[in-house]
């Protein structure tokens, strides 16, 4: 008990300092940051949900103690409490993991799509969040944006004065204006991400400590959205193109992390596709380079092919084969 205990407050320790590397603002501490929800995640998939629960209240209270209390809140609720529920949903194997007197004769699992789905939605609603307290600190939608534009415009101006390369028609109040109008779903977006990408490593290094609770998953088959999924995500891309403000955020923050997990989806099924083709491997590589070349199209095309599957089951028309990892 000790040991674990002492575990999950190293998570925790680790995960706080690799959030307050913030500060540096390098792109070196940046990418640090992104790594913040590893060590807590760790912490769940190897040595269960209480270590899991320690770890996430110890880092938010090291953030809290080295930058300021404030910071130890947003840093809490926006990455140490949503990588604590999706590893903590991942590690559970049981339908009332804290009955441990009469453990399951066969482990729950919680499904691949469930998990994405559930990544998602905290990246939806840390962005949405986000966006409601502007809009309520500031007196309304029109308020909070104006107060953003002019915290953005100083160090626009700052950054285009010193060479920042942009078109010459574009000025700083534009790209505030950019950056206001996709922000929430870049926000949402990207906290998906940080959280999938991060329970991937975390169970990956799990496992190679032999500390993982259940076996290995064929990610390219067992990863599956429902068919119902695919009218939300229609609607939420409905709502951000045509609704008025302030709703048009909302559904912007609810469309982006659904359009990212439709893409990783769409990647499981060229992956399981491929299996048969010969020169996979190139096939492979040219389609991630493709991405890293044209993330914006590839990436469209991608979320469409992981629509299609949930309506049209692409996958179960291909006959199984071995598992190639």
């Amino acid at each position: 008990m000790l040991n674990r205990f002492a575990v999950a407050v190293g998570a925790g320790v680790a995960s706080a300092l690799l959030f307050c590397v913030t500060v540096k603002g390098t792109p070196l501490s940046m990418a640090l940051a992104y790594l913040a929800p590893l060590p807590i995640m760790i912490s769940a998939l190897g040595w269960g949900l209480d270590a899991n629960a320690i770890a996430s209240i110890v880092a938010g209270a090291v953030v809290a103690g080295v930058i300021d209390p404030g910071s130890g809140l947003i840093f809490w609720l926006t990455i140490a409490l949503p990588a604590a529920l999706l590893s903590g949903l991942a590690a559970t194997n049981s339908l009332n993991p804290f009955d441990r007197a009469n453990p399951p004769a066969k482990p729950h699992r919680v499904e691949l799509g469930t998990l994405t789905m559930v990544a998602a939605a905290l990246g939806a609603l840390v962005s949405s969040g986000a966006l409601g307290v502007m809009i309520v600190v500031n007196g309304g939608f029109t308020k909070a944006v104006a107060a953003f534009r002019a915290l953005l415009e100083p160090t626009l101006q700052e950054a285009m004065g010193g060479g920042m390369g942009l078109p010459e028609d574009l000025g700083a109040e534009d790209v505030a204006r950019l950056i206001i109008r996709y922000a929430p779903a870049a926000i949402a977006a990207s906290t998906a991400l940080m959280l999938l990408l991060n329970l991937y490593v975390g169970a990956r290094v799990a496992q190679l400590s032999q500390r993982l609770n259940k076996p290995w998953l064929d990610i390219p088959t067992a990863f599956k959205l429902p068919a119902p999924l695919t009218l939300v995500a229609v609607a939420a891309a409905a709502g951000w193109i045509f609704a008025p403000d302030p709703y048009n955020p909302f559904a912007a923050a609810i469309s982006a992390p659904l359009a990212l997990i439709f893409a990783f989806q769409g990647l499981a099924v060229l992956h399981a596709l491929s299996r048969r083709a010969p020169g996979r491997m190139a096939l492979i590589i040219a389609l991630y380079f493709a991405f890293f070349l044209a993330p914006r199209w590839v990436g469209s095309a991608l979320a469409l092919i992981g629509l299609a599957e949930s309506v049209l089951s692409l996958r179960t028309r291909q006959a199984p084969r071995p598992f190639q990892n």
